[in-house]
């Protein structure tokens, strides 16, 4: 049997602007098959079931050949698979759609093409710029700027002569080529000039000048790919009519559990945030270890209870009877850590909510004594970097596809409204090791600040009122009033 492969667009960025149909797509898929800029909260539409393949073309790095692609997509389709090949934009917008139909009608695979809002037009009009407006133009051109063959087989002659709006995808590299030739075949160096950087994303930045300044501000602001450039008497509108850059919560990074449903996301997308997610659970991968000899073992420090939990496990497993270990001192690095070993009858020589808390640092930088570290292999480079001691390495995390740790940095606050979101949140920094106890804590709830300020937390920012649009109304406050 064979299976079918749906060829989607999935927008610039911003993952409401995806099509009903795409959406649907995405939920009805067995294999994504993704590249690398599309937004990653677009995986919230999968089913659980559902293999990704990340075939990418990341920079500086060996790029995943085209025939390798369609190679995929050929043999999860035979698999009687429904794949969606999930494509930055539009598919038939310099995206090698067109490419792949080709190979998938070649291989008898039968298909679908699924358009996307390019970023030709929306990234220009999330800042501001409309494509066309009577008596400044009538028209728009997009270009490839990509490649030096692509921009060497451009008429440039030719197009000096189109009086509409033009538009150039992914043409930051070769930006001086492109104001060059544009003045070298005719137009004025007063010609307005934009760029657009993430456009769409909450992130999303943008400058406009002219031909002759455009190349300059673009070094002075440091913008990046992937960005669009647009050329043209439209682009004098974008401070006017800019709307999305100028939300209030534009640019504000704001940590949140995946979890949330509701009206609380919209709230914060809808103002303009970046909502950078925690997951509710993680998962624990166990990792091997041997245990030295607990006889001439002095002290331990547990870094994290699922650490804690394994250590005990270890000591079942070697019929070793914890009473036995009656010699050997105890210190808890974290809340619910600390908790957890008291819970089970262990009188605590220190305790402290970080790895760099004084009474963590007073005991183990003044003691000759035989230590250990038992933590989990996250946490290895930051206890490493502070104490030499061995390390038990007990375990390591895994999390789910629609969470990235590696995004969980420039945050600018935390919303947790509920005790629930709390008690996860305090769990995830004590199991991750990330240093978050500076960022202001918006709860809504006395039980959610409660738990919060028992965990050793000081900013704590509670609601005015229990609602969820007082916790948005908050976030404005904090983030926008004290520009933080």
């Amino acid at each position: 049997m064979t299976g079918f492969v749906s060829l989607l667009g999935a927008g610039p960025g911003d993952v409401e602007l995806i099509t009903v149909k795409g959406a649907r797509r995405l939920r009805e898929a067995d294999v994504l098959v993704y590249d690398r800029l599309v937004n990653k909260d677009l995986f919230s539409y999968l089913s659980d079931k559902c293999q990704l393949i990340d075939v990418g073309k990341k920079p500086g790095m060996p790029c995943i050949r085209q025939e390798e692609i369609e190679r995929i997509l050929i043999e999860k389709a035979r698999e009687n698979k429904r794949v969606v090949r999930l494509k930055s934009g539009d598919p038939y917008i310099f995206g090698r759609g067109g490419e792949e139909a080709q190979a998938l009608v070649e291989a008898g695979i039968p298909f679908e093409i699924v358009p996307g809002v390019t970023s030709a037009i929306a990234g220009a009009t999330y800042a501001g710029i409309p494509m066309t407006f009577r008596d400044k133009a009538t028209s728009f051109h997009v270009f490839t700027g990509h490649l030096q063959d692509e921009m060497e087989s451009l008429n440039w002659a030719a197009i000096s002569q189109l009086k509409g709006t033009l538009v150039f995808l992914m043409g930051m590299k070769h930006l001086s080529v492109i104001t060059q030739e544009l003045v070298n075949n005719g137009f004025s160096k007063d010609t307005p000039v934009a760029i657009v950087e993430w456009a769409t994303h909450p992130s999303q930045r943008s400058i406009d000048g002219t031909l002759a300044t455009i190349e300059e501000q673009a070094l002075k602001e440091d913008m990046k790919a992937p960005s669009i450039i647009v050329v043209g008497d439209v682009v004098s509108f974008r401070k006017e009519l800019n709307f999305y850059e100028n939300l209030p919560l534009h640019g504000k990074r704001i940590f949140l559990q995946d979890s949330a449903t509701g009206k609380l996301p919209a709230y914060l997308k809808d103002d303009g945030a970046t909502l950078v997610k925690f997951p509710s659970s993680t998962q624990v991968n166990k990792l091997s270890f041997e245990l030295p000899d607990l006889s001439h073992v002095d002290g331990m420090v547990f870094a994290d209870r699922q650490s804690w939990i394994l250590f005990l496990s270890r000591l079942r497993e070697d019929g070793i009877d914890l009473r036995s270990l009656s010699h050997i001192q105890f210190a808890a690095i974290g809340h619910h850590t600390a908790k957890t070993l008291e819970e089970a009858g262990i009188l605590l020589v220190a305790k402290g909510a970080q790895s760099k808390d004084p009474a963590i640092r007073n005991l183990l930088e003044n003691t000759e004594e035989n230590w250990y570290l038992v933590a989990p292999d996250h946490k290895l480079a930051d206890l490493r970097s502070l104490y030499d001691f061995p390390v038990l390495v007990t375990h390591s995390l895994g999390f789910d596809k629609e969470v990235s740790p590696e995004d969980w940095t420039n945050l600018d606050c935390v919303c947790l409204p509920n005790s629930v979101a709390a008690a996860n949140f305090v769990s995830l920094v004590e199991e991750t090791g990330l240093d978050l106890q500076e960022l202001p804590i918006i709860v809504m709830g006395e039980t959610t600040r409660d738990k919060l300020a028992e965990a050793g937390y000081s900013r704590i920012i509670e609601t005015d009122q229990p609602t969820i649009l007082a916790i948005r109304d908050k976030c404005r406050d904090i983030l926008i009033k004290e520009n933080l």
